[in-house]
């Protein structure tokens, strides 16, 4: 693939922009084909719906798949960029150990995907030593910024533990939407000490019970932070310790 220095914008479909990031990853030659490629991009790769061509009813599956070798030259590109770069992976589907790859480049990227996608980061988050799932924790808050709505999606105790140490390392989060996850009391165990991390706080439609509830009255009262907390549609049965706190939403 050859390229112009001069190039300074540019818009692409999702296809064609995997066949670009591909040929910049072909030989040594075009190395310098990935920066001049992401600066033109305005340093964002976009591989959602909204970038395909047509959006017709007529048109393809509106999913993406994205293999371990899509994955590794989206890695690479972002790498020789040396600029933090916009990722979205909504509707898209990643092998495994594309995820992977892609955990190499989380730190520097702004990442925006579907819940799916970020299931399959979070259960990533707690592999390794301690110290690397620490960094990957880190990391993936940062990416992840100030919103994570997890809300529809099932969370078990595995996921519900990596989204813990996430929380841990998470600065400024405004809201926490986990509305219709299935949470029991024992994913509320590891979830409750974090938090005090979200201005909102959505946890309504969910198997809470009293037990847990007094452990979220207790973190809620002993922290200003939290602006907003939906409890209503649990199974939450004693609710006069909320009465008196206009923060929380029970009813």
């Amino acid at each position: 693939m050859s390229y112009c220095n001069s190039l300074s914008s540019l818009s692409v479909d999702r296809l064609l922009l995997l066949r670009l990031l591909h040929c910049c990853s072909v030989s040594e030659l075009q190395q310098g084909a990935a920066v001049v490629l992401l600066s033109a991009l305005q340093h964002r790769l976009d591989f959602s719906c909204s970038s395909a061509l047509d959006l017709t009813e007529d048109s393809h599956t509106h999913t993406l798949t994205l293999s371990t070798e899509d994955c590794r030259v989206v890695s690479v590109a972002v790498q020789r960029a040396h600029t933090h770069t916009q990722l979205t992976l909504h509707d898209c589907e990643i092998e495994e150990a594309g995820v992977e790859q892609l955990f190499s480049i989380i730190h520097t990227v702004t990442l925006q995907c579907s819940k799916v996608v970020l299931l399959q980061f979070l259960s990533l988050v707690r592999v390794g030593s301690e110290l690397e799932c620490v960094r990957r924790a880190v990391s993936l808050s940062r990416a992840l910024g100030g919103k994570v709505d997890l809300s529809h999606t099932r969370l078990d105790q595995q996921a519900c533990g990596s989204l813990a140490l996430v929380l841990e390392h998470s600065e400024g989060l405004s809201r926490l939407d986990l509305s219709h996850c299935q949470l029991t009391d024992h994913c509320l165990q590891l979830l409750c000490p974090q938090l005090h991390k979200a201005h909102v706080l959505d946890l309504s439609h969910n198997d809470i019970t009293d037990v847990s509830a007094k452990m979220i009255y207790d973190t809620v009262s002993t922290n200003t932070n939290i602006h907003t907390v939906r409890l209503f549609n649990n199974r939450i049965t004693d609710r006069r310790l909320f009465l008196s706190d206009k923060r929380f939403e029970i009813w």
